[in-house]
């Protein structure tokens, strides 16, 4: 296995889904109730796979660009934070194209016709005409999806452990082929089942919006309480004994209520004792409970357009690198020529090249002149994209009105020391000059300022921040030890 520089220290897992439009409490707690807990302790990947969604709507994408939005949202609205995962889309990363053409040329028919949602899909669709390579080769799309990233683990259900073991043993086969310094460009990586309850529709079937029987995370509190009044029971009479693992009322005791009442309801169902117009009006309490925290956020980020498509630039930024990352690799090991010989790649490399400090600073003793050179190159870049108004000096003001502070220092013993105004910004930028003059950017967003700022070191009126070269990066030193930042490099998202 090659080194990852993009990777960190906690292990790597990816998941996505299909837009399908706002998604439903199956879909909550079959993964992406597990996906919140995991960016506490994985480096974590979570994208919208639109180019999936063409696999069986190819006819109709009216709704797609929508839909996509929808599912983001309610990625948010769950508890995703794009500080702690990247959250991105699809077709906003090329690479998965790319690496998708290039597993199409060696893997046998074979693999593809035997995985088992292949017929399953087409018994289930029989209206929809779905001979097309691109239904046939989804599992293999959703393989380049998995080993574009080599993740240490994919969090599935089981219904999806088929598809991973299509994913290991194309990376087998790659790896068989093509070797980079003798050495496997893929990992195999581990298939991570998610711990998932079975969540039964208000019908009694599995819950989808295509029966109609679905609650959706988005839901206003009266809608839930409709459905859930309306859903099917185990007890076709009040005199029945029931039992919860059987209804969709019980079902969702199970998954959203405490202890206390699930026992209650359990009692009484199994002894006929409760009716189940109140074990519905329970079932809606514990629900309503468990989803108003996240309504309360959606309606929020639903009025605030621009953050959750700057969450999906930012996430596609570190999508994108750590995609190219392996391509590069990819590309080296089959022995295509580089692609930095392309127009296309180099002016891609152009927008990130590094920013050389001019040779003279070393004879300026003006502090603010050694800024000025420092940080004009940076400035006149930035600007094409992301327009600053200065407002004081090392003070500039965005298009949408946020304060950025603009530093830069210059290394010493693979450390950096910067001496700040103790004023309010929403955006800290630091550029640190290495020892060959290049420059490096850490764009510190509005969260991180909020969260830190109190606890870095004060030095007479002045916040003096330090960084420090370490084995995975660079990172700022706080009053409660080192907080990385790497993935704040070259990301322009808080600068909008």
């Amino acid at each position: 296995m090659t080194d990852h520089p993009t990777k960190t220290s906690r292990p790597r897992a990816l998941s996505g889904m299909r837009p399908t439009g706002k998604l439903h409490l199956g879909n909550y707690v079959g993964a992406l109730q597990n996906w919140v807990k995991l960016q506490n302790t994985h480096d974590c990947f979570f994208f919208v796979a639109d180019w999936h969604a063409l696999t069986t709507d190819y006819d109709n994408t009216s709704q797609l660009a929508d839909n996509t939005l929808e599912v983001v949202l309610d990625f948010l609205a769950a508890g995703l934070d794009p500080e702690r995962c990247a959250i991105f889309v699809q077709s906003h990363v090329r690479e998965h194209a790319e690496l998708h053409l290039l597993f199409s040329m060696i893997t046998p028919l074979g693999w593809l016709e035997r995985v088992p949602s292949f017929k399953e899909q087409q018994q289930q669709m029989p209206n929809k005409d779905l001979h097309m390579y691109g239904f046939l080769g989804y599992p293999l799309l959703q393989t380049a999806d998995i080993l574009l990233y080599r993740p240490d683990f994919v969090p599935v259900g089981e219904d999806q452990s088929a598809h991973i073991e299509l994913t290991r043993e194309v990376a087998r086969r790659f790896n068989q082929f093509y070797k980079l310094n003798d050495k496997p460009v893929f990992p195999e990586p581990q298939t991570l089942l998610t711990p998932s309850p079975k969540l039964l529709g208000t019908d009694k079937r599995k819950m989808s919006k295509s029966y109609g029987n679905s609650i959706l995370l988005s839901d206003e509190a009266a809608a839930v309480e409709q459905k859930i009044k309306n859903s099917v029971t185990d007890r076709p009479k009040l005199t029945d004994r029931g039992s919860p693992d059987r209804c969709p009322v019980g079902n969702l005791h199970q998954i959203f209520s405490d202890k206390e009442r699930l026992s209650h309801i359990t009692q009484g169902c199994t002894q006929a004792t409760i009716t189940c117009v109140e074990c519905k009006a329970l079932a809606v309490e514990s629900v309503n409970a468990h989803l108003a925290p996240i309504r309360e956020r959606r309606h929020a980020l639903a009025q605030n357009p621009g953050k959750v498509r700057q969450t999906i630039q930012h996430g596609a930024q570190k999508a994108i690198a750590a995609a190219e990352e392996t391509m590069s690799a990819v590309r080296d090991a089959i022995g295509l020529l580089r692609l930095g010989a392309v127009a296309e790649l180099a002016a891609r490399e152009e927008a990130t090249a590094a920013i050389k400090v001019p040779e003279a600073i070393t004879s300026v003793k003006n502090e603010d002149e050694r800024w000025e050179m420092r940080t004009s190159e940076w400035l006149e870049r930035i600007n094409r994209t992301y327009p600053l108004k200065k407002d004081r000096p090392r003070t500039f003001i965005t298009r949408r009105g946020r304060k950025v502070g603009l530093y830069a220092a210059a290394e010493e013993n693979e450390t950096w020391k910067f001496l700040l105004e103790d004023r309010p910004i929403n955006v800290l930028v630091l550029l640190a000059q290495d020892k060959d003059r290049n420059l490096r950017d850490y764009v510190l967003p509005p969260k991180i300022l909020q969260e830190h700022w109190k606890k870095l070191a004060r030095n007479g009126d002045g916040v003096e921040i330090v960084l420090k070269r370490g084995p995975n990066g660079i990172s700022l030193q706080t009053g409660e030890g080192e907080l990385a930042i790497e993935q704040y490099a070259g990301d322009y998202s808080a600068l909008q």
